[in-house]
């Protein structure tokens, strides 16, 4: 499975790109999945900083976002997310099995060391 990250202006700007990549389709006037899809999660906005409250849990100061709305999408085909991809360093959402900053196409390749354990007498 491939997993990205996205980030729209808007969430209808986010389900429109992903009708235009095959992602979403629409039959008998519902919105599903393409076959390829497994998943589509509706991030939305993500918060940069929390919001601090008093002990009767008022709002001292407000939360602060990022900008944007974000939407993760895993699939079985590669997809182009263009301009809209990101490969935030602590991602919002992770999929079950999944890293919670698993990226496609990775940033940086994985080597996979073959070495044999060792026992350390102290």
């Amino acid at each position: 499975m491939n997993i990205y990250k996205a980030n729209f202006e808007t969430k209808e700007q986010g389900q429109d790109y992903l009708f235009s990549i095959g992602v979403l389709v629409e039959t008998d006037n519902e919105i599903v999945f393409s076959k390829d899809t497994a998943a589509v999660v509706y991030i939305g906005k993500v918060v940069k900083i929390p919001a601090t409250y008093d002990k009767e849990g008022n709002i001292i100061t407000p939360a602060v976002y990022y900008p944007g709305y974000a939407i993760d999408v895993m699939s079985s085909i590669k997809l182009d997310f263009g301009e809209f991809a990101v490969y935030p360093i602590e991602a919002a959402h992770s999929f079950y099995g999944y890293a919670r900053n698993a990226e496609v196409p990775p940033t940086k390749e994985i080597e996979i060391l073959d070495i044999e354990p060792k026992i350390i007498k102290e």
